[in-house]
C-alpha cells in the first residue's frame, strides 16, 4: 500500500518546496513512485523515500455524527 494518495500535499526532503501528488505508481516488486506537481509549476517523479508530509499535522479522518432526524 502506498503512503501518499492522490491530492496529498507533500514536500521534498531536500528543501521547502511543496507540491501535490498527481499520480501514484505502485508495482508489486518495485518501490512506490509519485508524480508531483510542485508549487513553482514544475512536475517531477519521486520515490516515496524522497517525500514527506508538508505539515506536521498528517491527514486525519474526521467523522461527523449523523443527525438524529
Amino acid at each position: 500500500m502506498f503512503r501518499y494518495p492522490n491530492g496529498s500535499i507533500v514536500k521534498h526532503k531536500s528543501g521547502d518546496i511543496k507540491g501535490e501528488i498527481v499520480n501514484v505508481f505502485e508495482q508489486a516488486d518495485a518501490p512506490t513512485g509519485y508524480y508531483v506537481k510542485w508549487d513553482d509549476g514544475t512536475h517531477s517523479y519521486h520515490l516515496e523515500t524522497e517525500l514527506a508530509w508538508a505539515n506536521v499535522d498528517q491527514p486525519k479522518m474526521h467523522y461527523t455524527q449523523q443527525s438524529p432526524k
